[in-house]
């Protein structure tokens, strides 16, 4: 920064000699030399901002790194009540959006505010040297354009912060089209979501007009001023020529000076707004950091694991107060068993089992893992020890090993090997081109239905836990497929506890107990077994008469 404002100050003062030898018929050599020293500041200056802008972007970028890291972490640990409430597009530009703005900010305050405060004083201390008179007149002009600069963008700041409001709405609704895209098409509602676009893109665009509108009045502003500027530096470099102690140089040299003023105040100005905007992203980022988890993390490691025991004791639990989703639920489940989980959608059902990952935390009862309360567990042993397969299965833009193991790089390459080859996914493994380092595409492109589920199995058998929830693992199958998931069920189940969320009743055929919900509470639970030879009980009725529906 030094060199950079030292190289600038000096620029003019060559010129300056230049000018006064080539008027007075000055030696040609001193003329040369003074040319050849102007081309190699001119070079140096180039050479000093390049490095000046790669370590301001440098230190910026490592320090908000370091923020934008631990902001992410944090978010990742809120409840899911929290994220449910805010879409994938705002926790971007929470996390993302306003840490950059924060970099942007720290990335260019040593060069552009002290930087600039330095060259300001520099020039006019120069200014001062020529004659007193021009170094008062144009720190009296520099005081008036800062204030003048100043009051301009802060009138601006408004009409920029809606602009990013609006990007931001902009690329939610985009983003929320486009995760749709497939139901969109099929319901024949591509004409509504481009009418959504367009409304939401003209309400950016309107906005976007007024804060280039309000740029370019800047800009405008500013020539005004400095053509002021350069009028009042222009009459006193004049006046002072004619009364003999300036020469044309010197005049030259003032008003090169009052064209460098231009530069430090403008950025002066800038950064003062981006110190605003950076203090409200830095807010922003604050408030966030203050939102604090309900689920306090446990302090006992998992004792038991393999299988676990399940006992929930009068669990009651709604997601919005006074709306109760589980009241009074009493069941439990023997290690090594497998409960049937029934009931209507909306009955219960997948809340039960997520309550056993403490994703939320019940408003009474008892939720107990072998001989412990989950809320005393550690968080992570709980999650290690509990493990899930969905019928909508998420794989990432990764690696098919980093999709198995998601992302534990200890876990080695014949162990998974064999995993696969258990699961029936061998000759599908055999035939990837770059083996378990094939790239798969997010969102299970490129696989089919089986195939991601078995991924999944995988993932789960890899993670070896104690407790396995399934939910409707063999849903919208072909018979093939199917029979694959059935043992591969078989094969997981073994030697663990399980509880199968099942829309259909071949999928319970060999659990060992029964459970069945409805409205939040228990309608029916007990041995399968028991359940088929009464005749009076639900299940019974429902194999009977093959009301699936009722349980869909």
């Amino acid at each position: 920064m030094a060199a950079g404002i030292g190289l600038n100050l000096a620029n003019p003062q060559i010129l300056r000699f230049f000018i006064d030898t080539a008027q007075t018929d000055g030696l040609v050599s001193e003329l040369v030399w003074a040319g050849t020293l102007f081309l190699g500041v001119g070079f140096a200056r180039q050479i000093v901002q390049l490095l000046s802008s790669y370590l301001g972007q440098d230190v910026g970028w490592r320090a908000t790194n370091r923020m934008r890291n631990s902001l992410a972490h944090h978010c990742l640990n809120l409840d899911m009540g929290f994220h449910h409430l805010r879409t994938p597009g705002e926790m971007i530009e929470r996390v993302d959006g306003d840490t950059t703005a924060l970099s942007n900010f720290f990335s260019q305050f040593v060069l552009q505010i002290i930087g600039s405060i330095v060259f300001l004083i520099g020039v006019l201390v120069l200014v001062f040297m020529e004659d007193w008179r021009v170094g008062t007149a144009l720190s009296l002009f520099s005081l008036v354009a800062f204030g003048v600069l100043n009051l301009t963008r802060s009138i601006a700041v408004p009409i920029y912060t809606a602009e990013r409001e609006s990007y931001a709405r902009l690329y939610g609704f985009i983003e929320e089209r486009l995760i749709g895209l497939e139901d969109i098409r099929t319901n024949g509602a591509s004409q509504y979501a481009t009418n959504g676009f367009h409304d939401t893109n003209n309400v950016v665009f309107a906005r976007v007009k007024r804060s280039e509108v309000m740029s370019e009045l800047l800009q405008a502003i500013t020539g005004i001023l400095f053509v002021l500027g350069y009028a009042l530096a222009m009459s006193m470099g004049i006046w002072l020529y004619q009364d003999g102690p300036f020469t044309i140089g010197s005049v030259y040299l003032i008003f090169h000076y009052t064209s460098m003023l231009r530069e430090p105040l403008f950025q002066l100005s800038r950064q003062i707004n981006e110190l605003q905007r950076a203090t409200a992203g830095l807010q922003r980022i604050e408030e966030l950091h203050r939102v604090e988890t309900t689920i306090a993390d446990g302090t006992d490691p998992l004792s038991e694991q393999h299988p676990l025991s399940v006992h929930f004791g009068g669990v009651t639990f709604a997601y919005n107060p006074g709306e109760p989703v589980l009241e009074n639920v009493t069941f439990d489940i023997e290690p090594g068993k497998v409960l049937g989980l029934l009931g209507r959608t909306g009955s219960g059902k997948t809340t039960t089992t997520r309550l056993l990952f403490r994703f939320y935390d019940i408003q009474s009862g008892t939720i107990r893992l072998g001989d412990q309360s989950i809320s005393d567990i550690q968080l992570s042993d709980l999650r290690k020890h509990v493990g899930l397969v969905t019928q909508d299965v998420q794989l990432f833009n990764a690696t098919v090993r980093e999709n198995l193991t998601l992302f534990n790089p200890d876990i080695p390459e014949d162990k998974i090997a064999a995993t696969l080859d258990d699961l029936g996914l061998g000759p599908w493994y055999e035939n990837l081109p770059n083996g378990l380092d094939t790239e798969i595409a997010s969102g299970s492109s490129g696989l089919s239905a089986g195939e991601a589920q078995l991924l999944a199995f995988a993932r789960v058998f890899l993670k070896d836990p104690g407790l396995v929830i399934l939910d409707e693992p063999s849903s919208r199958l072909d018979p093939a497929t199917e029979r694959k998931i059935n043992h591969a069920v078989e094969h997981l189940l073994e030697n663990r506890t399980g509880i199968i969320i099942a829309h259909r009743l071949d999928t319970v055929e060999t659990v060992d107990d029964i459970m069945i919900l409805d409205g939040g509470t228990i309608l029916e639970h007990g041995r399968r077994s028991d359940l088929v030879a009464n005749e009076n009980s639900q299940f019974s009725r429902l194999l009977k008469t093959g009301l699936e529906e009722l349980i869909a």
